[in-house]
């Protein structure tokens, strides 16, 4: 508070001076200077910070004893001495979490011997560009141009626990089985939908759970995981933070690291204003050091058993750059540059990118603008030094559809022009606004885009206490296109053809430019597209990308094993040509055929200046990626095959052998098109199709193929032998496509490109949801009760292995073969096996039920003001506001579980009450439950989530306004007040003790939050603040009485007569810091009793739970029936419904938790891809509510309830 006084009156006292002076004076000129001098003040002022210098030499050096702990210490000395021992265990307590008297700064040695600047950290292209190299285009992987399309994969939010055969075993060695198992799913499963790499945040605080100790084992061996993602052939951005996203508790911070309040977080001072912290930056040097050594194992310029390194560009922090009031930076100078140094002195040799900047505010709005010049100018007159810039700088997109990114605006802006562009996230959002995942890919790459990563895209789960306010019930993936067992939204369909159609024309895509940015080819050595337009649709709708002219030169610059190759490149070989075509300003009632213009380079032109045209329509996305310039079997044969030009997309091609291939489309009935091969052709196969050879001038000639309506596979023949099978799917098959991919570069004895070394895929499959490529040529099939009995056609030179059971073989003459793609060399058929009987769970075994006893809990004295001073060192103006305010956060104490349990014990006598009513004044942080004597007293709640639609000004308004907000700094504020008279107790006249009240209330928090614009602090309060007891004294009792001296206030003394008390966890001594709800019984086997089920009109097994919230906290657990065999992955839910906190447990694994509402929950239990894979599951359930919640005060019905199989996602 004190912080944001002094913020505020920077700017508000020398405004308010100078509004006084101009209304005496009435000097209208006065007004003007005496505001300009008001802003260039603040703006003087914040930029001393910004541009204050870090990373000196002296600036990691031992330190003496912290001046900053001082006061703290004094109040505990004063808390041991006025209560000898009472206080003495939550003072060690404290001390133990927050101290830093005994932390010393050890030096970094060589890090700072020297100044880094830009250059010196810049990534060695002339030494590791054969590996890795890029452009302004794209990048380059072992020469050949790649794009990085990744999504976001947070391995710690994924649950992971010992299996039952596994329990027997090492326990580490299970967890790492476990977790190598459900990381291996869940990779498959992104692979699968069209990925080639995932974005990691390295999360620090669950590695390292107490200050010194960090764990790299089990579902924390990150070392593993990237071993996995090279077997597996995925690429990895790397973001090592520290700062890793405001979704997460602390931004990603140990609890640690923030209890210790002296560490400035960020060099975070005040909300938006920085000073450097020498030990903050200590602590980042501590995870540099600890991550980093993972990491340089597996970078992709490092060969390892599995070929290369995995990992692309590592990511410095996140959101450094956020710009604040008036376009002001927040970052420091040197914070970057720090971290960049620290990642260069610990051999980490990948680009190093950072995630900056937003676009297009930081680009194109007119504060960042005018702040870009003055910084010009500022360092054309050396008052500032250049800024460090990284090698790749990367920005954050929200919709690229409604907002374009404009290359040479981020050139400008970033100063850097031969970097390509990365997305670092990118956002879908609701379908309705135009914006989803599909959308956001498309219009990504179509602009240009080499790298990007989609956020949100695979519904995050929440287990434990992993996310912060910002995503207080997991609602922040409300959009999301994949759910948590795997399930495909339409959304989700959508994107993965556009990504397999991308990957298919990678090499035509990735190294291109716009049409126009530069001069079209004049010649070519055969006959090839150099034009391309579309009949009655405007150019905005039409956008064309070019391959580049000097690309195969340009890819393989850096390639030693295809140097030799390079001088015989010709530069007017045939040029890839791809054409994004935006179809929604068609009208939406039916498809409207287009005129498809191309004009061909050495061929005279006809009418509207085109060679020769094609017809053909969107399909139902009414977006299409057609391409143009095609070459099959160039590596094999003097005369390819060459695909001159389609109006049919091509989703997949799949290498077959060194001179064919096999192609992917949709049937005429749901995209229809032509083929325009060069060259006479021959097509057989048992679809429909017209061909037509013409001759076209110069005498060259050409088949156009024209598919006719219906499934089929035909395959065209060259004159040379090169061979092109195509398949033509329905849209039911389209929706189950499954595209593998083989490695990202190998190459065999003879020294000739494998199949993968071309990004081309090495199979297809279609048929069934669930299906997966493990590997070149071995698929699988995750059985449930929606794919048995499916159908399943593959395409692959060989026969796929099986991976498992899950699939079975048919043969030609088999009597159920599709004959649509039968009696094909390359076309597999295989059915999937299990029954299509819903694996329905009817009962549960071991129904018990608990209850918390509260007497039986650790309490520990927590001290107040009114402890710590006696009343003549208190001000009165001050007792109401001081007294009850607690010496200690619960995150102080290491409490930064979900809940924190307080007991206040009273004894009452009928001469102390003073007034008619009794009030407990409360403020806490951020939901509370309240008991007085067994009575549930209901409570409340100081939060706001900002609504994801409300408008911009508005929602920050309210939720800079409520206490406890998921966005803005936190308010001073977020009192209520309990009338808790009816339920106290007083003795009668001849007790002397008094009758005994005991209060009981439970905190829940919402996480603590880290933002990048420093609104929103890890160190804002949470659990019980402070709290006020009204209406009663004790005054004339001859225990405290001593002390009171000022009767006139003695109406105050009831907050030093009140004895606090807090139980909950410390999560710095669990092994995970964010699996624990709060209680300590939680784990206790202890008090359980068999329980009586109340079955609800369910097919499956169900019950009615009528919580008794006078009971306190109510406990249920339940053991699931193993699943079937063969269906270890057919997800099961658990639904909640009801006005209750509840805590969803599996395995002993904190999987969820349902906040009261009318909206039910659904938690995923086991299966899936992202679920708990276990034969053996028990569920534990822990709920508790409010009065008001209840229809008769005493009872709340929640109904559990347990869903199996498949739940669409509608993404509406």
């Amino acid at each position: 508070m004190a912080g944001i006084l002094l913020e505020s009156g920077v700017v508000l006292v020398p405004l308010a001076c100078a509004a006084l002076y101009v209304i005496v004076m009435s000097n209208v000129l006065l007004t003007v200077f005496g505001l300009a001098a008001v802003v260039g003040a603040g703006a003087v002022y914040r930029l001393r910070y910004h541009y204050s210098s870090g990373a000196r030499t002296d600036l990691i050096a031992t330190s003496k004893h912290s001046n900053d702990r001082g006061r703290k210490q004094t109040k505990e000395a004063d808390i041991l001495d006025r209560e000898n021992e009472d206080f003495r265990e939550i003072v060690q307590d404290a001390q133990e979490h927050c101290d830093g008297d005994s932390e010393t700064i050890q030096s970094s040695g060589a890090l700072l011997s020297e100044a880094t600047t830009s250059d010196s950290a810049k990534y060695d292209m002339e030494k590791h560009g054969g590996a890795l190299s890029y452009d302004h285009r794209c990048f380059y992987i072992d020469g050949r141009a790649t794009w990085v399309l990744a999504t976001d994969f947070d391995y710690w939010r994924l649950p992971i626990a010992l299996s039952a055969e596994s329990e027997n075993a090492k326990l580490a060695a299970g967890i790492a089985d476990a977790a190598r198992d459900t990381w291996k799913r869940a990779l498959l499963q992104l692979k699968t939908l069209g990925f080639n790499a995932v974005r990691i945040r390295f999360h620090w605080g669950f590695h390292s759970p107490s200050k010194g100790k960090y764990n790299f084992t089990g579902s924390r061996d990150v070392g593993s995981l990237l071993a996995l993602c090279e077997e597996l052939n995925i690429l990895v951005i790397a973001c090592v933070g520290p700062f890793i996203g405001s979704d997460v508790q602390g931004g990603g911070y140990p609890f640690w690291l923030i209890q210790r309040d002296h560490i400035r977080l960020r060099h975070l001072w005040r909300s938006a204003i920085k000073l450097w912290d020498n030990r903050f930056a200590a602590a980042e040097a501590e995870w540099f050091d600890k991550i980093i050594s993972i990491l340089t194992k597996h970078e992709i310029v490092t060969k390892n058993a599995h070929g290369r390194g995995c990992v692309v560009v590592v990511q410095l922090e996140n959101h450094l750059g956020t710009h604040g009031v008036l376009g002001l930076p927040l970052a420091l100078h040197d914070e970057t540059r720090f971290l960049a140094r620290m990642a260069r002195e610990r051999t980490l040799r990948v680009p190093l990118v950072t995630n900056n900047l937003n676009w297009p505010g930081d680009f194109s709005t007119l504060a960042a603008r005018v702040w870009i010049q003055i910084e010009r100018k500022l360092r054309a007159y050396h008052i500032i030094k250049e800024p460090f810039r990284a090698d790749i700088p990367g920005f954050t997109v929200h919709n690229i559809v409604s907002t374009p990114v404009d290359r040479d605006a981020m050139a400008q802006i970033t100063q850097i022009e031969t970097a390509p562009m990365v997305a670092l996230e990118l956002y879908g959002t609701d379908v309705k606004q135009n914006g989803s995942f599909s959308d956001q890919i498309e219009f990504a790459l179509s602009q240009g885009l080499s790298a990007f990563s989609l956020s949100g895209f695979f519904k995050r789960s929440c287990p434990g206490n992993v996310d912060s306010p910002l995503r207080t019930v997991c609602a922040g993936d409300d959009y999301a296109a994949v759910a948590e067992d795997g399930m495909l939204s339409p959304d989700a369909r959508t994107a993965r053809l556009v990504l397999y159609a991308a990957r298919a024309l990678e090499q035509q895509l990735a190294a291109s430019d716009l049409v126009g940015s530069r001069p079209w080819i004049l010649r070519a050595n055969r006959p090839s597209v150099r034009g391309v337009s579309i009949d009655s649709l405007s150019l905005n709708a039409v956008q064309v990308r070019r391959q580049w002219e000097h690309a195969n030169v340009g890819m393989q610059s850096y390639s030693s094993a295809s140097k030799n190759k390079s001088a015989n490149v010709d530069d007017n070989d045939q040029l890839g040509i791809v054409t994004y075509i935006d179809g929604r300003e068609m009208p939406a009632d039916g498809e409207r055929e287009l005129a498809f213009l191309f004009s061909l380079a050495d061929v005279p032109v006809l009418g509207k200046g085109c060679s020769f045209a094609l017809t053909g329509t969107l399909g139902p996305r009414r977006r299409g990626i057609f391409a143009a310039n095609i070459l099959v079997g160039e590596q094999a044969s003097e005369d390819p095959l060459a695909l001159t030009a389609s109006s049919k997309e091509i989703y997949a091609r799949v290498a077959l052998d060194k001179d064919s291939e096999a192609w992917v489309c949709a049937e005429e009935g749901v995209q229809s098109g032509q083929l325009f091969f060069l060259g006479k052709c021959q097509v057989s196969g048992h679809a429909e199709v017209e061909v037509v050879d013409v001759e076209h001038a110069k005498g060259h000639k050409f088949s156009f193929v024209i598919p006719k309506p219906g499934p089929g596979v035909f395959k065209v023949t060259s004159d040379s032998g090169v061979s092109v099978t195509v398949a033509l799917l329905s849209q039911v098959a389209l929706d189950t496509l499954a595209v593998g991919y083989g490695a990202h570069s190998r190459v065999d004895a003879k020294n000739q490109k494998n199949v993968s070394s071309t990004g081309l895929a090495s199979a297809v499959a279609w048929g069934a949801d669930g299906l997966t490529w493990s590997g070149v040529n071995s698929i699988d099939c995750a059985l449930s009760s929606a794919s048995a009995g499916k159908h399943i056609v593959a395409i692959s030179q060989q026969q796929p292995q099986l991976e498992s059971g899950a699939l079975q073989p048919i043969e030609d003459s088999d009597t159920n073969v599709d004959e649509a793609y039968s009696k094909h060399a390359v076309v597999w058929q295989f059915v999937a096996g299990g029954s299509d009987t819903s694996t329905t769970i009817e009962s549960v075994t071991d129904f018990e039920r608990r209850t918390t006893s509260f007497d039986s809990l650790p309490w520990k004295l927590l001290p107040t003001m009114a402890d710590l001073e006696t009343m003549d060192e208190i001000n009165v103006m001050s007792w109401q506001r001081d007294l009850g305010t607690f010496a200690y956060q619960a995150s102080d104490l290491g409490f930064n579980a979900s809940n924190v349990v307080y007991r206040c014990q009273v004894r009452l006598k009928p001469k102390h009450v003073m007034s008619g009513k009794i009030l407990l004044q409360l403020n806490m942080r951020h939901r509370c439950t309240l008991w007085v004597n067994g009575i549930n007293m209901s409570g409340h709640q100081t939060f706001y989530e900002r609504a994801r639609k409300a408008g911009l000004i508005s929602g920050y308004i309210e939720s800079w306004r409520n206490p406890g907000a998921s966005a803005g700094a936190d308010r001073w504020g977020g009192t209520a007040t309990f009338d808790v008279t009816g339920a106290m107790r007083l003795s009668n006249a001849e007790d002397e003790e008094g009758a005994l009240n005991e209060v009981i209330i439970i905190v829940e928090s919402f996480g603590v939050g880290t933002q990048a614009d420093g609104g929103n602090d890890a160190r804002t309060p949470r659990g019980l603040i402070s709290a006020y007891w009204h209406g009663f004294n004790f005054v004339g009792e001859d225990h405290d009485d001593s002390e009171i001296h000022d009767h006139e206030h003695d109406k105050r003394t009831e907050q030093m007569r009140a004895k606090w008390e807090i139980c909950s966890v410390d999560v710095t001594k669990l092994s995970n810091s964010f699996n624990s709800s709060g209680f300590p019984d939680e784990a206790t086997q202890a008090g359980w009793v068999a329980a009586v089920e109340h079955p609800l009109a369910h097919q499956q097994w169900s019950t009615r739970v009528q919580l008794n919230v006078d009971a306190g906290v109510q406990w249920l657990r339940w053991r699931l029936p193993a699943a079937p065999d063969g269906f270890a992955s057919e997800p099961v839910f658990l639904r909640v419904i009801g006005r209750a906190t509840v805590y969803i447990w599996a395995n002993d694994v904190l999987l969820s938790k349902h906040h009261p509402s009318n909206t039910e929950s659904l938690v995923l239990l086991r299966g899936g891809t992202r679920g708990l894979h276990a034969l053996d599951s028990q569920v534990k359930v822990m709920m508790y509510g409010w009065a008001e919640d209840s229809s008769d005060s005493t009872a709340i019905p929640v109904e559990l309830s347990l869903v199996n199989g498949d739940i669409e996602l509608s993404n509406e």
